[in-house]
């Protein structure tokens, strides 16, 4: 897999692929060539079959599938042997509805938050909707104040955008950038000021937070984010906007928030109330019955 494993990692970035996807794609190859004991490159297209059978036996998540599917085609493309995929669906992922928590149970639980850093980690989390991974990876310096805003240098799939800076999370993080002094990472690990928290720090500290605040409906730190958009999309904001603050390519991936919350769309004023009075008339035609309009 040497060679090939070079191969494969130019061009994912002559491609433009993420340093993750990079690391996603070959982690997948180099555990196709451990289930077989051989190189990729000696295996028959049952074999590809076989190995994603056992994928779904052992109950590995949509997602998951998704992510191998993508790292082998990939890797057998740069080789033209595409046939290799031939016996395998590609693998769709089922929509389902996510968990969101209200907007008591967000304030209960920043407002169970045990130190001046968590709650400017959650608070952050909520108000602009970016996602753990971008936390991790922000610096001092992409938080513009005067502008109100965030710049997230490297989102999934690696573009940049803007998030929404909120005036009281920009006093907390003030209070909070005096309180710790962040040199580079906006949140740095104990180990030092230039290695960035880890995402299980952040989780851990999230259940802790959760408990405290006795919320029983299941949730995680991506459950934030998912309140964020839902609470926006409740709140009236256009469904593109939506989209454009979360980051995502497809629209497809914004509208999931509408099985979220499916009384915004009820909600909605029908165009008929916006046409002033309205006289209803019973007439008949020919033994037919209905109703005429008449508009003031």
């Amino acid at each position: 897999m040497g060679l090939l494993k070079d191969k494969m990692i130019s061009d994912m970035i002559v491609h433009g692929y993420s340093k993750k996807t990079i690391r996603s794609y070959t982690a997948c190859l180099s555990i196709l060539a451990r289930n077989f004991q051989k190189s990729p490159l000696d295996l028959l297209p049952i074999d590809i079959y076989n190995f994603f059978l056992g994928l779904r036996q052992a109950n590995k998540s949509d997602s998951a599938l998704i992510i191998f599917y993508s790292a082998f085609l990939f890797f057998y493309s740069l080789l033209d042997r595409k046939e290799m995929m031939g016996l395998v669906p590609f693998p769709k992922r089922k929509r389902k509805v996510v968990a969101v928590f209200s907007k008591t149970e967000v304030k209960t639980l920043i407002g169970n938050c045990t130190t001046v850093r968590e709650t400017s980690i959650f608070t952050l989390l909520y108000s602009s909707g970016i996602r753990i991974g971008e936390v991790l990876n922000l610096k001092v310096s992409d938080i513009d104040f005067e502008r109100k805003a965030i710049f997230v240098v490297s989102g999934k799939g690696g573009h940049g955008r803007y998030a929404i800076l909120a005036d009281k999370t920009a006093t907390l993080l003030k209070q909070y950038m005096e309180i710790y002094n962040p040199k580079f990472y906006l949140f740095f690990s104990k180990k030092g000021k230039n290695i960035p928290i880890s995402p299980r720090t952040i989780q851990a500290a999230f259940q802790k937070i959760r408990n405290l605040s006795r919320i029983q409906k299941y949730g995680t730190v991506h459950t934030l984010r998912h309140s964020f958009a839902t609470h926006l999309l409740e709140d009236g904001y256009c469904l593109v906007y939506i989209q454009k603050l979360l980051g995502h390519a497809d629209i497809k991936s914004t509208l999931i928030y509408l099985h979220v919350s499916p009384s915004s769309l009820l909600q909605i004023t029908s165009p008929l109330e916006k046409m002033g009075n309205i006289k209803l008339g019973v007439f008949e035609n020919q033994h037919q019955y209905g109703f005429q309009f008449s508009f003031d």
